[in-house]
């Protein structure tokens, strides 16, 4: 790399480092490049650090090349031909002259280091996880060459610099996954980073090396991960993870239309929210950045205006709940019987024969009276857990002192996280009483004494209608009610203007929040996702009208994540008002 004029006048703040995240989706293509190359050339201060995914989709295209070696398919050299044309196409699109040849001729090199590695797989049959992590790699490599090289080009007074995280960040394995060596990669950092560099430097995210000096990765989702570290290296004011998403939401808005940006949470809320299912932020993200108060911004790369979500050492006190979260694909493992009630070291042994077999618990359930012990574990481990269990308890279970260890599959871990649960009274009532008001039956209750997190187990097939249950009762007003309008003729028709009309005032004065969510004539409906367009319904009834069905308007309508519902007949039909 190269260093740019120094910046030594500079004052303290203007010399700070921000380092800024781009994931697959957000380099995708030529003109995902050239967003975010725009985005980071707009950006203010002196010293910027961009650390960059793979292409989308180019990191599972090379881990199948090693697949396909290790079967002997062939097929791996026309798969690697592909990505070649790919990132060459790319290439094209926002280079000429020396600086593609130089891009491309880089690629070249790399792809014939890739034949080498396939050709050794494909002879021994077997592709060790080393061999993975080194093809793996290289799309991080191309997208910080492309990217630094389309910047070079676009702002020469800062771009076209780049730095390979291999020759950075050493890492030692452990059960827990890579663990930074942060003494020996931050005098590797001061050595790659010149002090007085000012300018944009490109980072390749996921890839690391290891003690021996030999190329590894971070894991699935490792580029937030070496954001994170270049962030504490370069003891940076703040990090930037973009997406394709405005921020972390409230809930996963394909299965809540409801949800909303959370504005700002604490480290803890991000942590517990990323654990249980929000996909946003990897949980092993923010560890470098905790300890060093670093504070993270999510945001959009296609919305570069919208201010996304804040994570930092303080958060906003003024919404107790910060998010309802799900995991699915759980199953319970129940350990039941009298045999264990104040025998020490049952559950030593329930736990310590699930770490040898491998089985990671996600929650875990127990009543004081000791009688059972209930845990939530992947479904694709139920089983392996159900034998080691039953094994360990054999001689209990012959002798009737434990009754049973049980399974029950297909189940959701729902939870509602914030760190202003802790000590407000009311928040686990209201949690099961929307629940309870839903019809979504409760199969196991877990709440740390941190009181930051209250989880429940449901039936898979309930748990997008708990979440969105839970979220009604902690986000929305008790004054939002879900409209359903039979009849758009002239009563009707007048209704949906003054509707349209009064609406402002409406919310304003009086918190109420009317949606309109569905318009049926005799024998078409238009049905909104979140509310219908008062203002163009008539063209949107046009072109998205469905045949009329009453009974899905009325479950339409009468939606189990809204809190009210009407249904408002403008009809003279006997049949409507009867029904």
């Amino acid at each position: 790399m190269h260093a740019f004029r120094s910046g030594q006048s500079r004052t303290l703040a203007e010399n700070s480092w921000k380092i800024h995240k781009f994931g697959g989706s957000s380099l995708a293509d030529a003109a995902c490049f050239r967003r975010v190359a725009g985005i980071v050339t707009d950006m203010p201060g002196n010293r910027l650090g961009v650390v960059v995914s793979a292409m989308g989709g180019m990191t599972d295209a090379l881990i199948r090349l090693a697949i396909l070696a290790e079967r002997g398919d062939e097929s791996y050299e026309a798969g690697l031909v592909a990505i070649g044309d790919r990132y060459a196409a790319t290439a094209r699109d926002l280079l000429t002259g020396a600086d593609l040849v130089s891009v491309l001729d880089a690629w070249s090199a790399d792809a014939e280091d890739i034949r080498d590695v396939l050709k050794a797989i494909a002879l021994v049959k077997s592709a060790p996880q080393r061999s993975r992590d080194v093809v793996a790699g290289y799309g991080e490599l191309w997208s910080a060459r492309l990217l630094a090289a389309r910047l070079a080009r676009q702002a020469p007074d800062k771009g076209g610099t780049w730095v390979d995280a291999r020759r950075v960040v050493t890492v030692r394995e452990t059960e827990l996954g890579p663990s930074v060596l942060w003494e020996a990669s931050q005098a590797k950092f001061d050595v790659e980073v010149p002090a007085d560099f000012e300018g944009i430097a490109v980072i390749t995210g996921f890839v690391a090396t290891d003690e021996e000096g030999l190329p590894t990765t971070l894991g699935r989702n490792g580029s937030d991960f070496s954001a994170a570290i270049f962030a504490a290296l370069s003891n940076a004011d703040e990090l930037s993870i973009w997406t394709d998403v405005d921020g972390v939401m409230s809930a996963d808005p394909n299965r809540v239309p409801e949800a909303q940006v959370i504005d700002r949470l604490t480290y803890s809320e991000a942590m517990e929210r990323a654990y249980f299912g929000a996909k946003v932020i990897h949980p092993q993200t923010l560890g470098p950045v905790v300890d060093r108060g670093v504070p993270v911004r999510i945001r959009n790369s296609h919305k570069p205006s919208a201010p996304g979500s804040r994570i930092g050492p303080d958060g906003e006190l003024v919404d107790n709940i910060k998010g309802i979260t799900a995991i699915g694909g759980m199953a319970l493992v129940n350990l039941e019987g009298a045999g264990m009630i104040g025998v020490p070291g049952t559950a030593d042994r329930l736990f310590r024969a699930l770490r040898d077999a491998g089985v990671s618990v996600t929650l875990i359930s127990q009543a004081s009276s000791e009688h059972s012990i209930c845990i939530a574990v992947p479904r694709d481990l139920a089983e392996r857990a159900r034998t080691v269990v039953t094994d360990a308890f054999a001689d209990e279970l012959e002798s009737g002192q434990i009754q049973s260890v049980d399974v029950t599959d297909d189940q959701s871990v729902v939870a509602v996280v914030g760190d202003g649960m802790a000590g407000t009274p009311g928040i686990a009532a209201r949690f099961f009483g929307t629940l309870g008001r839903a019809g979504i039956n409760v199969r196991a209750i877990a709440q740390g004494s941190s009181e930051r997190n209250i989880s429940a187990v449901v039936d898979a097939g309930e748990a997008t209608k708990a979440l969105r249950a839970a979220h009604s009762g902690f986000y929305l007003s008790h004054k939002t009610i879900s409209i359903g309008v039979i009849g758009p003729g002239t009563v009707g028709a007048t209704l949906l203007s003054q509707l349209q009309r009064q609406y402002g005032q409406l919310a304003e004065q009086f918190n109420l929040d009317l949606r309109v969510r569905a318009i049926a004539r005799s024998r078409s409906m238009l049905l909104g996702d979140r509310a219908i367009d008062l203002t163009s319904w008539r063209e949107d009834f046009a072109g998205d009208a469905v045949d009329t069905d009453l009974d899905a308007f009325e479950a339409h309508v009468d939606a189990d994540h809204l809190p009210h519902a009407v249904i408002i007949d403008c009809t003279a039909s006997e049949r409507i008002a009867s029904k």
